[in-house]
This record gives structure tokens, sequence and C-alpha cells, in this order.
């Protein structure tokens, strides 16, 4: 199927370009820092926007198109979120979304209770407290996201994300800048598409077909209830995706708290080098665990496996 195109669709009157401001608080320490650095080099091109202080991007929700930022307040612990429009009907479901992504709802002090029964993690608590597990914004899009970015550079991803997006997403009218911009495409879409415009693989190409065909039907779930174990079971069923797909897609996809890819190259290196690491030690936070050791390890490995090449 050829790329689709649309005409730019204009931003539902609803509440007028007038906004609604929300102050979310969350539980010190909280590293902002990280968090919005891993924004910035896993955004949605055309889709989001990622500064040292800010995250903005356009959505649709039901029939409504909008526009959610979310800035850092220096000194308070809070995050503000502007929401464009200032419809009710929305305000709540953002405002769920957006506590999911910066890890909102995370008691600290628990994670590092539970990592601190492992001395590398403990000691990586001590170095970096308060950071967050990361998730998308939308399940379906992050999961997509993940498929293309598998055993390619950050850099690659974005390329290949940014075609999926500017050849099958909707183009509209920015709600607050009216600028052009994109929706990510939905799984219906995906499903039908030979998607020839994304320059990877045909077995990758494939992969994103039968994921979108598989959460149309219902054999792939995000919903709140879903059991993780059986997420994964049912991403693996997907032909193209394996154990890491399966983990990765559980963690920043569905938030599952205890995945842990261990078939990820950077985590592979770690537990060579610490054998005598128990990670079971830590259940249910191995997520965490995880973006601590990625958070301490990813440079150095990487640079590791640059060397030999």
């Amino acid at each position: 199927m050829r790329p689709q195109t649309s005409r730019i669709q204009a931003c539902p009157r609803t509440g007028g370009r007038d906004g609604i401001d929300v102050n979310l608080p969350f539980k010190s320490p909280y590293d902002w820092q990280s968090i919005i650095r891993f924004y910035q080099s896993h955004s949605i091109p055309e889709v989001e926007r990622v500064a040292e202080d800010s995250f903005t991007r356009v959505f649709r929700l039901g029939k409504t198109i909008g526009f959610v930022q979310v800035l850092a307040v220096a000194g308070k612990r809070r995050l503000k979120v502007r929401i464009v429009p200032a419809d009710a009907k929305i305000c709540f479901e953002v405002v769920r979304r957006i506590k999911k992504m910066f890890d909102l709802d995370c008691d600290p002090k628990v994670i590092e209770k539970s990592l601190g029964r492992v001395q590398l993690l403990a000691r990586l608590c001590r170095r970096f407290p308060g950071l967050r597990l990361a998730r998308g914004w939308d399940p379906f899009e992050t999961a997509i996201c993940s498929i293309l970015g598998q055993l390619v550079s950050a850099g690659h991803r974005a390329t290949l994300v940014g075609q999926l997006v500017s050849n099958y997403g909707d183009k509209i009218a920015d709600p607050l800048t009216g600028e052009r911009t994109y929706l990510f495409p939905g799984a219906k879409l995906l499903a039908t598409s030979d998607l020839s415009a994304v320059k990877t693989t045909g077995a990758r190409r494939e992969a994103i077909r039968e994921f979108s065909r598989r959460v149309l039907s219902g054999a792939i779930s995000f919903s709140d209830g879903q059991d993780p174990a059986e997420l994964r079971r049912a991403i693996v069923e997907t032909k193209g995706l394996g154990p890491w797909s399966a983990d990765y897609i559980s963690l920043r996809a569905a938030g599952d708290t205890d995945a842990f890819p261990k078939t990820d190259l950077i985590l592979k290196r770690v537990l060579a080098l610490h054998p005598d690491l128990d990670l079971e030690l830590v259940r249910p936070w191995r997520s965490y665990a995880a973006t601590y050791l990625w958070k301490e390890f990813a440079q150095t490995l990487s640079r590791k496996r640059e060397k030999r090449a």
C-alpha cells in the first residue's frame, strides 16, 4: 500500500485554544534530568518535542486532537502540565498518561529499600537518587517504536520512526501553534500497509504488520488488567519478535515494574561482569534495577564494543 496522506485536520473548538494548567506532585528525590534525557533520545519525530526543561506532544483521544506540555518547576516537588484544549472529557486521561510517563506515583524510598538488598544496586541508588521508570505516552506507539529500534542506533531508530510517522500518520495543525505536525499512525492502518516508505528490513515491516493485527484482534492487549506474563507470551508469539522485544515492550509500553530484558546487550554484559547479581531479591522492582544498570553501564560497555570493532 502506498504511503497514506490526508488533509490537515483542524483542532476541535471545544475549549478553543485556551488550555488548563495542572500541577502534579511527586515524592523526592526525583531525577528529572535522567528521565527528560531519555525522552530526548527516544522522542517521536513530528509528534513529540523535548527540551532540557520540557516535553510536548500532540495527541488524539477519541475525536479530540490536543496538545500537552510538561514542564519542570525549579525548586518544587511538582511538574506543571498544560493541556489544550481545556476539555474536561480528556484532561483526566491526559493526566493519567503523564503520571505514568513520568512515574509520578513512584515512592523512591520503597524502590531504594528493595534494591538495597543487592550491594551493587544499593550503591547505584546512592549514586543516582530518584531515578524513574520512563514509559511511553501510548503503549501501541511505544511498542512500534521499540520494534523499529531493535539492533539499530538511536539515530537510525529516530530516522525510521520519522519515516513511519511522516508517511503514514495523519497530518494535522498543531492545536496551539497551528503549525503542521502529525499524529502517530494507528494499528488499523499499520496492519494493512506495505510500509515501503520505512527503510527497514522486510522482516521488520512484517513484524509491525503482524503486531498491529494481533493488537486489533485482542491477541495482544495493553489493558490495565492485563497479566504481564501473558502479555510477554503474546508478544513472543508474534513472528519476528523475541524475548528482548517482549521484556522491553512490557517495561516501556505496559509499565511492568518487574520486567528485566536480560537479553539486552548492555544488561547481558552487566550480568557477565557481575555473575553474583541476584535479581530475584528485588522483585517486583526489576525494571528499576534495569534502569539503574543502564544508567551506570550504558556508555562504558557500549564503548567496549566500539573499541573491539
